[in-house]
C-alpha cells in the first residue's frame, strides 16, 4: 500500500469518527432538549439503543452525499445543501419508521426535527471553520488590521470572491469598505458584511466617504468601454486603480482574483473579448506540424502561445535573433511546460538552402510567417535590408513551401502595405503579391494567404513602448502631430483572429481584420500620463515634431483596386483584387536585386514605384 493511498484511509477514518461525533451528540443533545435535560428512564434507553444505528445511517447517508471524500476546506452553497440533503433524508426515514413501528425504538418526531436542526449546524460549522483556517494563515490572526480601505467595482461573483478573499487574508494590504455596482437592484444590500453603497456613478462620492485611497475593477467580463469610464472616474477621483485578472485566466486557474495588477493601456484601449470558431482552428491545428517564423517576436510568440493550445504534433519556433529564442524557451515554453512539443531553432529565413532543409527535416503542415523588419523608420534609410527581409525572403519561403507541400502558408502582413508610403509598407505589399503567384503557379497545392492588421499594444514596433520610456525618464513625450491616428489591436486579438482567418481562406485570399475605430496618438500619450499618475502640462509635457519620412498621417483600410467581400466571421475581411501583377515576381526580384547593388536610396525607392504604382515614397 502506498503512503498516499495510507495517508487517504486515515484522513477518511478520521473524518468517520469526527462526523461520528458530532452526530452522536446532535442525537443526545436533542433528547436532552426534548425533555428539557431530564430524560425519562424508558427513553433513556431508547436513546442508548437507536444512537448506534442512527449515527450509522447518518454516517451512510453523508457519505452517499459526497461530504467524506470532498476537500474539507471548500464549503460553499452547493456543499450545504448535499448535507443538508443528506441529514433531511435521514429524518425522512426516521420519521416514516416512527409511523410503521408506533414510536416503539424509534425517538420521538421532535427529537427527529430537532436532531436534524443541530446535526447541520455542528457539521456545516465545522466546514465553514475548516474553510476560514484554510483562506486565513497564522499571519493574517496576528496582523493588526492597518490595510488599505479600497472600494470594489462590481458586486457580482467576482467583486464577492475578491472582497472574502480580502478580508480573510490581512497580508494583503487591503480592506473592502464598500462596493459600487451598475445593478441598482443591489444598493443598499450587503456582500460578506459589506454594503453595496452606490451605483457606479457615485464612485467618486462612496470612496470620500469611506475614506477609500483605491479602486478594484471587479467584473473581467465587462466591455473595454465600461472599464475605460471607471477607470477615468476614479482617477478624476485621485483613486488608484487595480483591476482583476481577465475572465479566461480565471476560468483556466492561469490567475487568481487576489491577483490584482494596474489598470493598463490594453484595458482602455483594447476591444472586447472576440468569439473564434475553435472547432475550425482545432480541426486546422490539432495533431498538425507547424511551423512559426518570426517566432521570437510579440507576434510570434503569441502565435506560439495560442498554436500550442490546440495540441499539434510539434511546433518549430524559428527566429534570426538568439535572445528572442532564448526569452521564447524561458518564458514561454519552459514556464508552460510545453518544451517537449514545441522546438526551437535559430535562422535567418533568407537563407534558402538553410530552410529548405528544414522544411525536408521537419515537413511542416502548416506555416505562419512572421519574420519581418517592421520599424518605419529604420527601413527607410535601409531599403535593401527591408526588401531582403520581407520581400526576397517571403518568396523564396512561398516557393519551398509549395514545393514541400505544405496545407496553409499564413504570411503576417500590415495596414502599411495598403497604399504605401513607406519602404517597409511596399516591401510587404510586394511579398503579399508573391504569395499570390505562387498560388496560381501550375502544381501548386497550397493555400496562400495575408492578414493585415495595425499596430499592436505594446509590440517592439509600437509607439506604446517609447512613450512608456520617456515618461519614466521625466518627458518630453514626442508625437508626430495632433491630427495623427493609427489602429490598435491587443497580441491576443491580433493573433486569435489570424488563426480564424487561416480556416477561412482557400488560397488567394488578403484577409483584413476589423481593426474598429482609429485612435489619435495624442490621446494614447495622455492616456499613458495619466496611468502614470501623472499629469499633462504639469508633471510631463506632450511635444509635436512633425511626422518623419515614410508615415502617414492615418492609416487606410484598403487599396483603390480592392473590393470588401464578407467572410462568415464577422471580424475578418477579404479584399479582392484584378490584375494586380502587372510583371512575374521573379522578374521584379531580378529587377530591385539589380537595383540595391547601388547606395542610391532614392534611386531603389524609384524601382519599387515602377512595380507598386500605389506606393508614394519619400526621396530626399
Amino acid at each position: 500500500m502506498s503512503i498516499f493511498t495510507r495517508n487517504l484511509n486515515f484522513r477518511t477514518l478520521g473524518l468517520l469518527l469526527l462526523y461520528a461525533l458530532l452526530c452522536g451528540l446532535s442525537y443526545y443533545a436533542a433528547f436532552q432538549l426534548r425533555f428539557d435535560f431530564n430524560v425519562p428512564a424508558n427513553f433513556k434507553i431508547d436513546l442508548m439503543n437507536s444512537i448506534w444505528w442512527v449515527v450509522g445511517l447518518k454516517l451512510m447517508l453523508l457519505f452517499s452525499a459526497g461530504q467524506v471524500d470532498c476537500v474539507l476546506s471548500y464549503f460553499r452553497l452547493p456543499d450545504a445543501l448535499r448535507l443538508a440533503t443528506g441529514l433531511f433524508v435521514v429524518s425522512c426515514i426516521l420519521a416514516s419508521m416512527w409511523y410503521v413501528y408506533g414510536g416503539n425504538g424509534v425517538p420521538p418526531r421532535a427529537v427527529i426535527l430537532t436532531d436534524l436542526l443541530l446535526s447541520f449546524i455542528l457539521l456545516a460549522g465545522l466546514r465553514v471553520g475548516l474553510r476560514v483556517k484554510a483562506s486565513s494563515g497564522l499571519e493574517d490572526w496576528l496582523k493588526w488590521d492597518d490595510g488599505e480601505n479600497v472600494l470594489i467595482v462590481g458586486a457580482g461573483e467576482v467583486g464577492a470572491g475578491l472582497c472574502s478573499e480580502l478580508k480573510h487574508k490581512a497580508r494583503l494590504g487591503m480592506r473592502p469598505v464598500a462596493f459600487v455596482d451598475d445593478d441598482v437592484k443591489k444598493v443598499g444590500r450587503y456582500v460578506h458584511g459589506v454594503l453595496v453603497a452606490q451605483t457606479v456613478d457615485g464612485l467618486a462620492e462612496v470612496a470620500k466617504r469611506y475614506a477609500a485611497t483605491k479602486v478594484v475593477i471587479a467584473f473581467p467580463s465587462a466591455s473595454v468601454g465600461r472599464v475605460r469610464a471607471v477607470a477615468e472616474s476614479a482617477r478624476a477621483a485621485g483613486l488608484a486603480v487595480d483591476i482583476v485578472p481577465a475572465l479566461t485566466d480565471l476560468v483556466s486557474g492561469r490567475a487568481t482574483m487576489t491577483q490584482l495588477r494596474p489598470v493598463q493601456l490594453e484595458d482602455l484601449l483594447g476591444r472586447d473579448t472576440i468569439d473564434l470558431n475553435s472547432e475550425q482552428i482545432g480541426s486546422m491545428l490539432t495533431g498538425k506540424r507547424v511551423l512559426i517564423t518570426g517566432a521570437g517576436g510579440s507576434i510570434g510568440r503569441e502565435l506560439v502561445v495560442q498554436v500550442l493550445e490546440y495540441a499539434p504534433a510539434a511546433v518549430l519556433c524559428v527566429d534570426q535573433a538568439e535572445l528572442a529564442i532564448f526569452e521564447l524557451q524561458q518564458q514561454v515554453l519552459h514556464e508552460q511546460g510545453t518544451s517537449k512539443r514545441a522546438q526551437t531553432m535559430i535562422l535567418d529565413v533568407h537563407e534558402t538552402d538553410a530552410v529548405e532543409k528544414v522544411f525536408e527535416r521537419f515537413q511542416p503542415e502548416v506555416v505562419f510567417h512572421a519574420a519581418a523588419h517592421k520599424h518605419v523608420n529604420l527601413m527607410e534609410a535601409q531599403p535593401s535590408e527591408a526588401l531582403k527581409n520581407n520581400f526576397f525572403a517571403t518568396a523564396d519561403l512561398a516557393r519551398i513551401a509549395s514545393a514541400a507541400g505544405v496545407e496553409r502558408f499564413i504570411f503576417i502582413s500590415t495596414d502599411k502595405a495598403i497604399n504605401p508610403t513607406s519602404v517597409m509598407g511596399a516591401s510587404k505589399r510586394l511579398a503579399e503579391l508573391s504569395l499570390l503567384e505562387q498560388q496560381a503557379a501550375p502544381g501548386n497545392t497550397t493555400k496562400f494567404m495575408a492578414v493585415r492588421f495595425g499596430n499592436v499594444l505594446g509590440s517592439s514596433g509600437s509607439v506604446i513602448p517609447i512613450f512608456k520610456r520617456q515618461i519614466e525618464s521625466g518627458g518630453p513625450v514626442t508625437v508626430t502631430d495632433s491630427e495623427v491616428t493609427r489602429f490598435f489591436m491587443t497580441v491576443h486579438e491580433a493573433v486569435g483572429l489570424v488563426l480564424q482567418s487561416a480556416t477561412l481562406g482557400a488560397g488567394g485570399e488578403i484577409f483584413v481584420l476589423d481593426m474598429g475605430e482609429s485612435i489619435k496618438i495624442v490621446d494614447v500619450a495622455r492616456q499613458m500620463i495619466a496611468l502614470s499618475g501623472l499629469k499633462e502640462g504639469e508633471d510631463i509635457l506632450i511635444d509635436f515634431i512633425g511626422l518623419k519620412p515614410g508615415e502617414k498621417l492615418y492609416e487606410e483600410v484598403q487599396h483603390l483596386s480592392e473590393t470588401l467581400k464578407p467572410t462568415n466571421h464577422a471580424r475578418v475581411m477579404r479584399f479582392v483584387a484584378e490584375d494586380q501583377l502587372t510583371d512575374s515576381i521573379s522578374a521584379m526580384i531580378a529587377t530591385l536585386k539589380s537595383a540595391t547593388a547601388t547606395s542610391n536610396t532614392n534611386e531603389l525607392k524609384q524601382a519599387i514605384q515602377a512595380l507598386v504604382p500605389e506606393y508614394t515614397p519619400h526621396l530626399d
